[in-house]
């Protein structure tokens, strides 16, 4: 997995709150040891200590895994396998070869991951960004770069190469269109529909 941006969403808030709780949660728990040691008159109370970056550490640990998924905080769960038909295209637009596949998304708050398997190859993304897109039918806008491997078998074939991709997903987080390109070993380009899976 690798970092991500998220355009309209700023990390070194969260940061902030995120520290800000830490202090008042380890300060009330020094006042609860306190209290619960001049209630029982127990040593145990009185020797235990919560540092406050042992508290912001378990909050960042939970809002990372979790808490980044709330609604409050506006962020897409893209988390989840997508099918999709792709048509490598010609200058002229028309279509060169139609293929298949599917990708996996793989997130958290700090770091996403994107996996593209086909028959032939696979990539793996090294760059991402979100950004929400305005207008009357919102949704989102996912672009990365990524990394493309022939399969062992194919190899002889086709090259390794780089690419970019720009995936238009819909506001419910279900379907998206796409366009990518690629360079440096394979110079084609074309067009993806995604839908994603289902486990209703």
């Amino acid at each position: 997995m690798h970092d991500y941006v998220v355009f309209g969403h700023d990390r070194t808030s969260i940061g902030r709150w995120l520290g800000l709780a830490s202090i008042l949660i380890a300060g009330g728990i020094a006042q609860l040891l306190a209290f619960m040691n001049k209630l029982t008159g127990l040593d145990a109370f009185a020797k235990a200590t919560v540092t406050t970056g042992l508290v912001y550490f378990v909050l960042h640990w939970v809002f990372n895994k979790w808490a980044w998924k709330l609604p409050f905080f506006k962020i897409p769960d893209l988390n989840g396998k997508w099918l999709l038909t792709g048509q490598t295209l010609n200058v002229d637009g028309s279509t060169e070869f139609n293929w298949s596949g599917e990708i996996g998304i793989t997130q958290n708050w700090k770091e996403i991951l994107i996996h593209l398997k086909t028959k032939n190859s696979q990539s793996n993304s090294y760059t991402a960004t979100l950004s929400k897109r305005h207008g009357p039918t919102g949704g989102w806008l996912l672009s990365y770069s990524y990394r493309n491997e022939p399969e062992l078998e194919q190899s002889h074939e086709l090259n390794s190469h780089k690419g970019f991709c720009e995936i238009e997903l819909d506001s419910d987080l279900k379907i998206g269109k796409a366009s990518y390109f690629n360079s440096a070993g394979r110079r084609t380009f074309g067009v993806i529909n995604l839908v994603k899976e289902s486990h209703d």
